[in-house]
């Protein structure tokens, strides 16, 4: 959840005593204010998609003479009745007044989810409360406001709770069912077509209402998966009391809006004490619609899925505050690779070694780059489909290889990077009159005229090459033998008897799961001794989860392994391969010092 710089009113309070004494100041008290909106108008967002919910956010400011905010409230996609979950901590002087300003923007386009990003902002318009007039005399501390171009914004403020503590919390769904009670129809089947996206919000009942609900947290959101697990969550416990019930939803995105999977209600006690057993041995938490649950208490026997805590505890806000600090040291890495002037990796160390050192060295990284031709990224001259491009056009695969192989390539002397196909068949030219059924499957075939592209935009080229060939795509999606190709590369450096400061990065762009994922990730660890490291994106909008889980488990487990899903990074090619190359310093690191 974004955090608001603390912000109060300031009043002086002038030394008209007679005895010239200065009158004391009104008590301070730390307050936050929630916000969500009701009735706003389609029309309010440019959009292609006929009827679709506008996308909304809201900026905060305490000067009504500028737009300039002290924070925003994240971007709620699809829903004309918002609920935001970014809360404002202010200092307010008991008895003063302070005015706030909120300024609506609506998101112009079609972003599909909330992991895409929506950079161009319609303004809305602007409402303004007083504090004093919330707390004071206003049993539901709430105020309504209306907007010159139709809707209401209401404000909630609300004392803070005392506590020094974060509640960090990760979830796991199991078996939820997308389907209406008409169609009675789980998909846990194993395709992903029509699944939506799902994410899930946290809520605090509201100081002043039993019945009504304050939105502290929402999760990002997974893409087609009926066994979603989603990222850890730090929840500020300001926002909330530690002993009271909170509610945890699971939310759908369809092609317009959002639509509530299912909920159920819970302690932070019982949220941590569930996840104190062996995973497989812990008890799950049964999601039911909120249309068909009663009051407090009684439950419905109907069951939309299923919700494991796979970690919960309690943390002081120093040690968080020292977890992301450590953490940021290994996305320096980003800024170094984009030009940076200064060199922020020496940073970044291990047993006495930095990533640095080995740079200044001399360190030279070599890129290796396979992509997937498989058919299920779709006839590559049908418009939508993963491979289309036109001239002078991008597509994502490009865009995620000038993104990820310009970072890599500031490291590499040569500049020179095999490109590698997998998943297609070719006609036979001691057989031409072979049916495409009777062709074998390439898993591993050379991209361009060359073995290997210059630079970036020779990556490119050689993807775009492919295409003036005559070939089909086919499947299944096979890694192996473009692993084991970078695995020699790599063993060659690693028995070179001259001992260069030579790595190696494969970079593997796929639109699919694995076939055969366990005997990939078995390769992959048995590199381990080998200077280079996996780095995988998926494509297109197949279920990831597999990769996903991959990516999460412990070095010894994953190997130099990353996974990253182009989708959620796709406008911002900064954030892209600063995801991707995260763990890289600390790959190269691990291998010279362990060699």
């Amino acid at each position: 959840m974004r955090r608001s710089s603390t912000a109060a009113a300031s009043t002086d309070y002038p030394n008209d005593d007679s005895d010239g004494e200065e009158a004391l100041p009104a008590p301070k008290t730390k307050i936050r204010l929630f916000l969500r909106a009701n009735n706003i108008r389609r029309s309010n967002i440019t959009s292609s998609l006929t009827g679709q919910q506008p996308h909304t956010q809201c900026r905060v400011s305490l000067d009504p003479d500028s737009h300039a905010s002290i924070n925003s409230t994240e971007i709620v996609y699809k829903s004309c009745n918002p609920t935001y979950t970014t809360s404002f901590p202010l200092e307010y002087e008991e008895g003063s007044q302070l005015m706030i300003y909120v300024d609506v923007y609506a998101c112009k386009g079609n972003g599909s989810g909330m992991s895409d990003s929506c950079p161009e902002l319609k303004w809305i318009g602007r409402v303004n409360y007083n504090v004093q007039d919330i707390l004071d005399g206003n049993p539901s501390q709430t105020k309504a406001r209306s907007l010159p171009k139709g809707g209401t914004i209401y404000a909630q403020i609300e004392r803070e709770f005392s506590g020094d503590n974060n509640l960090t919390l990760r979830l796991r769904a199991h078996s939820l069912v997308f389907t209406n009670s008409r169609l009675k129809n789980s998909l846990a089947a194993t395709t992903t077509l029509g699944k939506p996206s799902t994410y899930f919000e946290l809520s605090r009942p509201a100081k002043s209402s039993s019945s009504s609900w304050i939105v502290v947290y929402r999760s990002n959101s997974i893409r087609e998966s009926t066994t979603p697990m989603w990222d850890k969550a730090t929840i500020d416990l300001n926002s909330i009391c530690s002993d009271e019930i909170l509610r945890i939803s699971v939310k759908k995105e369809e092609k317009k809006k959002c639509k509530e999977i299912g909920s159920f209600e819970t302690t932070i006690q019982c949220l941590i004490e569930s996840c104190q057993t062996e995973e497989h041995m812990r008890s799950s938490f049964v999601l039911q619609p909120t249309s068909t649950r009663g009051p407090r208490g009684r439950q419905s026997n109907k069951k939309t899925g299923q919700i494991t805590v796979v970690s919960a505890y309690m943390q002081r806000r120093d040690e968080v505050l020292n977890e992301v600090r450590q953490k940021s040291q290994k996305l320096i890495l980003d800024h170094y690779l984009s030009g940076g002037e200064n060199n922020p990796l020496q940073e970044i160390s291990t047993s006495n070694s930095k990533f640095s050192d080995y740079v200044d060295a001399g360190l030279d990284i070599g890129l290796c780059v396979a992509i997937d031709f498989t058919s299920s990224n779709g006839d590559p001259q049908k418009p939508g489909t993963l491979h289309f491009i036109r001239d002078g056009m991008s597509n994502d695969y490009v865009d995620a290889i000038e993104s990820i192989g310009s970072a890599v390539e500031k490291y590499s002397k040569s500049k020179e990077s095999p490109v590698w196909g997998f998943g297609a068949k070719f006609p036979s030219d001691v057989s031409p009159e072979l049916a495409v059924e009777e062709l074998p499957v390439r898993h591993i075939f050379q991209c361009g005229e060359a073995e290997s592209a210059t630079g970036t935009q020779g990556i490119v080229d050689a993807y775009r090459y492919v295409f003036e060939l005559g070939f089909h795509m086919s499947g299944p999606t096979v890694m192996l033998p473009v692993i084991n190709a970078a695995a020699f590369r790599a063993n060659k450096i690693h028995n070179d008897p001259s001992k260069q400061l030579k790595y190696t990065v494969l970079l593997i762009l796929t639109d699919g799961v694995v076939t055969d994922l366990e005997s990939t990730k078995k390769l992959i660890s048995n590199c381990r001794h080998l200077p280079l490291s996996f780095v995988v994106v998926g494509i297109g909008r197949a279920d990831f989860t597999e990769m996903n889980e991959w990516n999460e488990q412990q070095p010894d487990l994953r190997g130099r392994f990353t996974f990253v899903e182009f989708r959620d990074l796709q406008f911002d090619p900064a954030a892209l391969s600063k995801k991707a190359l995260e763990r890289l310093p600390e790959d190269v690191v691990d291998y010279f010092t362990g060699k």
